[in-house]
């Protein structure tokens, strides 16, 4: 009896003391699970397949399987697991939510939900930043995402806007500066930004638009970077056009005016000044002249003399024009900035009656580059417009239509962009071609080989008309 007595006793030991163990494991156990997941909410990345492994595989097949689909909406709410309990299991998770909740949100069976999926909407941009980086980018997509879904937080936007430009410069995205401007000007209209502020805006992203606008339509590019210059022209215009109700020479006037005189001696400024009163087409304006003056005079740059001349042909003095288009030539380091120039030089003497300074610049303009169309035609024109002047020849007047028609011609073959001009100068000016009967009386028949003098000194191949 007490033998049997010891042993329940040592029984009762036991069992007590594997209950304290037993206990005590599952108190360790408890804070070891929460330990893990503190960590895992302080870096969901660290368990990018989250706390049910199983459910998460079987979640992203799903997703996986619609998103390739390209069945947005029914690949949402697999996405929505997946964002709430492992974002880090695919880039693509954070990278192209908000795509697929724009998607959900035009579903009239998530429309209730708009405001709570804006939300998760922008928390994505977040995420993808804490855990991908690229702020800079990201941030001007979360910009426009805010400033057009959630626009009591546009101040909040255009302050992401402005962080993203200033990370990118000119790596911005093209669409980014004009939905920075689009911003603006919504927060303008509900009078919680200024006309300056919006202008500021304005001068921040116009340095971007323009580089890139020349880094990719400059020749020679790939199809692939030229498809950038059209999107960065497109870029350009869109911002002129929202803008285009505000750039009134007077109210332009009035806005920059008053900072002339402590911003004369800044480069910057007067650059970014002149610039916008030449989108406002202000250049014959007293106050282009003296920013464009001040600027060229701190600072003699190719842009500076381009101002200047642009402000002198406006003004009607082409002399003046041409003096300081030639000056821009000579400061102009690109062969792209040089060829620009040449044709503008030969337009503002075509204009001024210089038919001879006409051709000459157009021909250094082609010997830049010998594919311009645009530069064969300036040389027609001056040839054509010298008809009276320069038909002194057996032929005439005729006799001076052939060669314009030949540069007309010339200017069709080796550019095709300006086909349908030249097609229409050819057609006018060869109905004044020679008769074929006055050009017979003087012993000069169709294929003959005759030549123009006068300043334009050029032979060409005799075609007439009627007879």
């Amino acid at each position: 009896m007490v033998y049997k007595k010891k042993i329940s006793i040592n029984m009762n030991f036991l069992n007590k003391c594997m209950l304290m163990f037993g206990m005590l494991l599952t108190v360790g156990l408890f804070a070891q699970t929460e330990v893990d997941s503190t960590t895992s909410s302080a870096n969901p990345c660290d368990n990018k397949w989250g706390n049910d492994s199983a459910e998460t595989a079987r979640k992203l097949s799903l997703f996986n399987q619609y998103y390739q689909e390209k069945k947005y909406v029914e690949a949402f709410p697999y996405w929505m697991y997946l964002f709430q309990n492992a974002p880090c299991i695919q880039k693509r998770i954070t990278y192209s939510g908000p795509y697929i909740i724009k998607k959900a949100l035009r579903d009239t069976s998530y429309k209730s939900r708009f405001s709570g999926l804006v939300d998760t909407l922008l928390l994505c941009h977040q995420r993808r930043i804490e855990f991908f980086g690229d702020e800079g980018y990201v941030k001007g997509k979360w910009a426009d995402d805010m400033s057009k879904l959630q626009p009591k937080n546009r101040d909040k936007a255009l302050s992401l806007f402005d962080e993203s430009i200033r990370i990118q410069g000119n790596k911005t995205r093209y669409d980014v500066p004009s939905d920075y401007i689009y911003a603006g000007v919504k927060q303008y209209k509900k009078k919680k930004l200024s006309l300056d502020s919006l202008f500021l805006i304005l001068d921040q992203v116009t340095p971007i638009v323009d580089a890139n606008i020349v880094k990719y339509t400059a020749s020679g590019l790939s199809v692939k970077d030229s498809l950038k210059g059209v999107k960065w022209v497109k870029t350009q215009n869109a911002i002129i056009g929202m803008l285009k109700p505000y750039l009134d020479c007077d109210k332009l006037t009035e806005l920059k005016q008053p900072y002339f005189e402590e911003n004369k001696g800044n480069s910057s400024w007067l650059a970014s000044t002149v610039k916008l009163l030449d989108r406002g087409g202000c250049e014959g304006q007293p106050f282009y002249f003296q920013c464009a003056e001040a600027s060229f005079e701190l600072e003699p740059n190719v842009n500076a003399a381009i101002s200047l001349a642009k402000a002198f042909g406006k003004k009607g003095d082409d002399a003046k024009s041409i003096e300081y288009y030639l000056k821009a030539a000579e400061l102009s380091e690109t062969d792209e900035d040089k060829f620009n120039i040449w044709i503008k030089l030969a337009k503002t003497a075509k204009n001024a009656g210089k038919y001879s300074s006409t051709r000459d610049y157009a021909r250094k303009a082609l010997a830049i580059n010998g594919n311009s169309g645009e530069a064969y035609l300036l040389i027609g024109d001056a040839y054509a417009a010298s008809a009276s002047s320069c038909g002194s020849g057996d032929l005439g007047r005729g006799g001076v239509y052939l060669v314009a028609v030949d540069k007309y011609v010339k200017a069709r073959s080796v550019d095709p962009s300006v086909a349908e001009t030249a097609n229409a100068k050819i057609s006018k000016y060869s109905a004044y071609f020679p008769g074929k009967e006055d050009a017979f009386f003087k012993n000069i028949n169709n294929g003959d080989r005759y030549s123009v003098g006068c300043w334009i000194g050029e032979s060409t191949i005799v075609r007439t008309i009627g007879g």
